[in-house]
């Protein structure tokens, strides 16, 4: 008989950090917790996680990895691990994560027991490997027969909803932001004096380093503004294999002194940077002539939500579901990312103008704590769990 019981298969779960464990864990800590249960890797730090948590989370030893073979041995080893758990839980539920993966959970659950399921979309992990009939038949499959699909984003939906899936399918629930933890705060004086931030105007980015981050084209309208704004500081929050090539890339402009790689930052450390800047710009774009066959776009962007809730401007690149995530014009700016002088007029308008930095930063604090807060999400998804 089954009971109330529901489980999660998430795919990335804190302690990994990314913008979709963020997601899953901000929504499922606030839901109760007698009944919910999350299967999710051992990856390092688990223990000492979820010993601080009051989760029902379930480790289980499930390799890492993003090439199809990786996909296909964890959709097998969670449909495993969710047989074996359902013979004591006896679920009512399932939320699929990811598509491939835990998504073929869900459908075998369904099939076999007649569980509903839901899955999770944000368009990377699924779109990554391209569109063969094969892979696209499975991929439908999955889908058509989930109870709901919840995308990230209004984009994330169009992408999936032109895979020819009904409409009425679909359930948008977007990311949302901590307002008591990320708020205004007075800058950081140790933080101040370390980065050398007196008297300067300081632009920030919170992103992995990768490039479409665009952190590429960032660097290079600050050499081209170092001129007119001397004072101009850019901070970059955040570690990944762009590194290198970007530190080679400020040392070629000569702004080595102008751009701060400040490395990986703690969740726990952020506000204190968000509320270091003046205006907060995450330029991301796309960098492929057909993005589908690699996947690659920003599905939302929670952190603009984060800066936003900490009263900052922000600037983003017109692709990808940015648009879900900033109310263009009023709580930040969305531009071409690939238009250099674009970016500059923009980013000239706001140095210079404090005014119109502080009503886009004020829109969006409210914004983010009328709309976005976890609380109003997590009862978006209690309608669906």
């Amino acid at each position: 008989m089954r009971n109330q019981n529901t489980l999660l298969i998430p795919g990335d779960f804190p302690p990994v950090v990314s913008g979709i464990s963020t997601y899953y864990y901000q929504i499922w800590r606030l839901l109760p917790q007698e009944n919910n249960y999350i299967l999710c890797p051992k990856d390092p730090g688990w223990e000492q996680f979820d010993a601080q948590t009051g989760l029902q989370t379930i480790r289980r030893r499930i390799p890492a990895g993003n090439l199809i073979r990786d996909k296909l041995l964890k959709g097998l080893l969670y449909a495993f691990w969710t047989l074996v758990l359902d013979r004591k839980y006896h679920f009512r539920k399932i939320h699929c994560g990811q598509v491939l993966s835990s998504g073929f959970t869900g459908w075998l659950m369904n099939k076999l027991f007649g569980i509903p399921y839901n899955i999770y979309v944000y368009g990377s992990e699924t779109f990554r490997f391209g569109y063969s009939p094969l892979f696209m038949k499975y991929i439908k499959t999955f889908l058509s027969n989930a109870e709901y699909i919840v995308p990230n984003s209004q984009f994330t939906c169009n992408e999936f909803m032109a895979l020819g899936i009904p409409p009425e399918k679909f359930k948008i629930i977007t990311p949302g932001v901590d307002t008591g933890f990320f708020k205004p705060a007075p800058k950081d004086a140790t933080l101040m004096e370390k980065y050398g931030l007196n008297g300067k105007t300081v632009l920030l980015t919170v992103a992995r380093l990768d490039e479409r981050k665009g952190h590429e084209v960032m660097i290079r309208a600050v050499a081209d503004l170092s001129s007119q704004f001397p004072d101009l500081i850019y901070l970059i929050v955040g570690a990944g294999r762009e590194e290198e090539r970007l530190r080679k890339l400020t040392k070629e402009l000569n702004v080595i002194d102008q751009v701060i790689f400040c490395g990986y930052i703690p969740d726990a450390e952020l506000p204190k940077f968000y509320n270091l800047c003046d205006i907060f710009i995450l330029l991301n774009r796309q960098t492929y002539d057909d993005v589908r066959l690699r996947g690659d776009y920003e599905g939302f962007g929670i952190v603009f939500l984060e800066a936003a809730a900490c009263g900052k401007p922000v600037v983003a690149g017109d692709f990808g579901g940015v648009a879900s995530a900033i109310e263009n014009g009023r709580s930040g700016l969305i531009i071409d990312a690939n238009d250099q002088s674009a970016i500059r007029q923009t980013l000239v308008s706001l140095i210079q103008n404090p005014t119109l930095r502080e009503q886009l930063g004020q829109y969006g604090l409210e914004r983010a704590r009328q709309s976005f807060d976890w609380q109003i999400i997590s009862r978006e998804i209690m309608k669906i769990l």
